[in-house]
């Protein structure tokens, strides 16, 4: 049974919202590459490509995730018209102050955006009547991580900080403010997708049980030892970080997810996570073997990893919560090719970095590439945010 959206509608569900906001957020942040290197703006887009991807991209489809996720989990009430639609303003001024290069603006407004979601999240907790899957504790990990880093920044616009916080700075607010819920969310999420039984999914209960501390015990320990590879790293153990990285990531995945009973990549959908997840674990082993092409090689991580699961996720979301779940059992194509093209352009990035001869030409490629498979994916899926499902 389909029924009209309304203001109350949406912001009960903000992915409706900040899926296509950060789906914007992401073109822009790209667009910027070509821009520059063919004159139309001045100023070198380095920092303010990766503030974007990771606040207003990533950060865009973690919000909206999670603002329609949680309350649910915790058994409480939507997120109301009064909190979503000033998050969104802030975020949409938050991507526009980094476009045109006022990091500070940029960085206080997300400080701001989180402060604001963080605080409807933790009252939503005070009147909860069950307790979110225990690998959700990555996930409030990665805010603080997020937080920490943007407190960072802050100060770096008003003092001269040691190179060190600099460059944890940018782990905590990329790496940390992704990865970690990808974690945290995986194993509950990614088997529901397959119609199988999750084991982070307990039952209702408003007090912890020791089956859900101990779940919780392991993803805390997951997080604590990837944000201490950060420190390494920082340190200039790139070799160990990264490897010490991608085993626990290995291992937290192998522990908790059900890979041995999982169905055959039969379809868009299981390929699509499958590839993701090789993307993460493939770019953490590049770094590890090269660290000197550690810039250039990390994007098997951000882009054929978190990206391709950040569209691959919410591609399940939108259609599973406007009726069109029973279409994602077809083949799809035009998913695979819409990620295929994101991959193609990841690897004309990549290479780009190898052949400085062709560098600025691949960068140009690369970012046309990867707006168009983006693209692609909103004319078949972000239409479906306009549609309600009240079955779902």
């Amino acid at each position: 049974m389909m029924n009209r959206l309304t203001l109350k509608s949406l912001s009960a569900e903000p992915f409706r919202i900040f899926f296509p906001l950060g789906t914007l957020a992401g073109i822009l942040g790209v667009a910027l590459w070509p821009l520059y290197l063919k004159g139309v703006t001045e100023f070198y887009p380095g920092l303010t490509h990766a503030r974007i991807m990771a606040f207003g991209l990533f950060g865009g489809f973690i919000f909206g995730f999670l603002g329609t996720a949680m309350p649910r989990m915790f058994t409480a009430k939507p997120l109301t018209a009064g909190e979503v639609l000033p998050f969104a303003v802030i975020h949409i001024a938050m991507v526009l102050s980094f476009a045109y290069g006022k990091m500070a603006w940029g960085d206080a407004l997300f400080l701001l955006l989180l402060l604001g979601f963080a605080g409807s999240m933790l009252f939503r907790a005070k009147q909860r009547k069950d307790l979110p899957p225990p690998g959700f504790v990555l996930v409030g990990l990665s805010l603080i991580c997020v937080a920490s880093g943007a407190v960072i920044s802050l100060l770096e616009n008003r003092m001269e900080l040691d190179p060190f916080w600099i460059v944890l700075q940018r782990l905590l607010s990329s790496q940390g403010f992704v990865l970690l819920p990808i974690l945290g969310i995986g194993p509950f999420l990614l088997p529901r997708f397959f119609g199988m039984q999750s084991a982070h999914d307990l039952p209702e209960s408003r007090n912890p049980t020791r089956i859900w501390l101990k779940k919780a015990t392991t993803a805390l320990v997951t997080g604590i030892v990837i944000i201490a590879t950060f420190v390494l790293e920082v340190k200039g153990w790139f070799h160990t970080a990264y490897a010490i990285r991608g085993a626990v990531v290995c291992l937290y995945l192998l522990l908790e997810m059900p890979f041995r009973r999982g169905p055959d990549a039969t379809n868009a959908m299981g390929m699509a996570i499958r590839l993701a997840l090789f993307g993460v674990m493939a770019g953490f082993i590049a770094v590890s073997a090269f660290p000197e092409y550690r810039v250039s090689l990390l994007h098997l991580t951000l882009i054929g990893g978190f990206a391709v699961m950040t569209f691959t996720v919410a591609t399940r979301v939108v259609f599973g919560h406007s009726g069109n779940i029973a279409l994602l059992k077809r083949r799809n194509r035009w998913l695979l090719i819409a990620i295929g093209l994101m991959l193609f352009a990841m690897a004309t990035r990549i290479s780009g970095d190898f052949w400085p001869k062709i560098m600025a030409s691949h960068y140009i490629y690369g970012a046309v590439i990867w707006i168009a498979g983006v693209l692609l994916w909103s004319i078949y899926v972000l239409p479906k945010v306009l549609v309600a499902n009240t079955e779902e």
